[in-house]
């Protein structure tokens, strides 16, 4: 048990410590020496754990990720009008993209990256596309039970995530221009009411 626990304070100690060498000088300029020393580890200790920098970074990708969809509880989608739920999601999301400003330069370094890597791009994707079966269906529940206008699912949820990197990246550059939350539940009803 004692392992297990120095496994993972381990693995967050390295995922805190290429936070921090990720944002101060971006993923390419980092090198694992920066993250070990930072993280106060060895480098056999990082590699005991990660293979590559770019796995430690799908990881932070993963965990990320992971954060956002736990701010969800999937069985309100089951009952209740699905549009009220839809306008709920960005307050829920609220706290986990308040750290976008530490995280989304990395991610955007990643999708630039992603053009020309296969790993990356092919991770890049399957992101993409959990998210686009994720609101497709979502949509589908709303136009059946009339709460969301009839339109094409699969390009209403493409438009959502479009509307979602372009709010986070306005967010990034401009925090104090309005109240983004406000603003996605508008662009959700001009997309779906």
């Amino acid at each position: 048990m004692r392992q297990i626990l120095r496994r993972k304070a381990t693995i967050d100690n390295i995922l805190k410590a290429a936070a921090i060498c990720f944002k101060e000088k971006g993923y390419e300029k980092t090198d694992v020496d920066q993250i070990c020393r930072k993280a106060n580890l060895t480098k056999g200790a990082f590699y005991h754990h990660f293979s590559s920098k770019q796995e430690l970074f799908l990881k932070m990708l993963e965990q990320w990720g992971k954060r956002v969809a736990g701010q969800l509880d999937l069985n309100d989608f089951k009952s209740g009008n699905t549009l009220e739920l839809l306008l709920g999601i960005p307050e829920k999301f609220k706290p986990a993209f308040e750290e976008v400003d530490k995280q989304l330069p990395i991610f955007l370094e990643l999708f630039i990256k992603a053009i020309n890597d296969k790993e990356l791009n092919k991770m890049a994707l399957k992101s993409y596309n959990e998210f686009i079966v994720f609101f497709r269906g979502i949509i589908n529940k709303g136009i059946k039970e009339g709460s969301i206008k009839k339109v094409n699912p699969d390009d209403a949820a493409k438009v959502l995530f479009a509307l979602t990197i372009g709010m986070l990246m306005q967010g990034l550059l401009n925090p104090d221009a309005g109240d983004w939350v406000e603003l996605a539940k508008r662009s959700i009803l001009m997309v779906l009411k």
